[in-house]
């Protein structure tokens, strides 16, 4: 029984995942600081950032990335999720991404709900 529990859960993800899941990601210039050559210097943290580091800004739900060949940052958040039948419970912004993102609760066709964690 608890197999086919947890088959069911990963199938609704996947489908949700690939029918309605859109990873927030985007991109913002990055700054340039003489005080940090080779470096992005990002204007929301205040902070300069190594080409290729993956940073999670305290605060932030968002994971960053510096491309300094493109001179950018590449910024993920928390997926844009469309589930019907379900509902989002509240983030906890103190936990660092994805563990920040929020949660779904959904039935199943059994009634049961089943809590849809989003960040593994």
């Amino acid at each position: 029984m608890a197999f086919n529990k947890y088959y069911l859960v990963s199938v609704i993800v996947i489908v949700f995942c690939a029918v309605w899941c859109n990873a927030a990601t985007y991109s913002e210039p990055a700054a340039v600081n003489p005080a940090h050559p080779g470096k992005c210097f990002d204007k929301i943290t205040n902070r300069p950032m190594l080409p290729g580091k993956e940073y999670k800004p305290k605060g932030i739900c968002a994971a960053m990335t510096c491309d300094i060949d493109a001179k950018q940052i590449n910024i993920e958040t928390c997926p844009d999720i469309e589930a019907p039948g379900c509902v989002q419970l509240p983030a906890d912004p103190r936990l660092s991404f994805p563990k920040c993102c929020p949660q779904f609760v959904c039935k199943d066709e059994n009634g049961n709900e089943v809590t849809l964690d989003m960040t593994d």
